[in-house]
């Protein structure tokens, strides 16, 4: 289930439940995976550009290892949740 921007905010803010943080990891997750693929195709381009433009490289590069630390977070956020929807599910089973 792919949640739009907006519901994905919403329930950012609202989570009361183990299935709502496991909600936010797989978004999270889908995110952090555009921002990998994005890293890889820049980079892949600052090759070619480093003959001929340079700055585009230099640029190309940049974005690249922005996406990169971009798509690190997001899984590090995404981790996060799926332990807090482990620790609904261990309330869950102590009550």
């Amino acid at each position: 289930m792919k949640l739009s921007e907006s519901d994905f905010a919403e329930l950012a803010r609202s989570h009361k439940t183990g299935e709502d943080h496991l909600k936010l990891a797989a978004g999270l997750a889908a995110h952090a995976l555009k921002h990998e693929k994005d890293a890889k195709l820049y980079e892949e381009l600052a090759g070619p550009y480093e003959q001929t433009h340079p700055l585009l490289a230099g640029e190309a590069r940049h974005y690249a290892a922005h996406s990169s630390e971009a798509a690190e977070a997001l899984r590090n956020l995404a981790k996060i949740h799926e332990e807090l929807a482990k620790g609904h599910s261990h309330a869950a089973h102590a009550k």
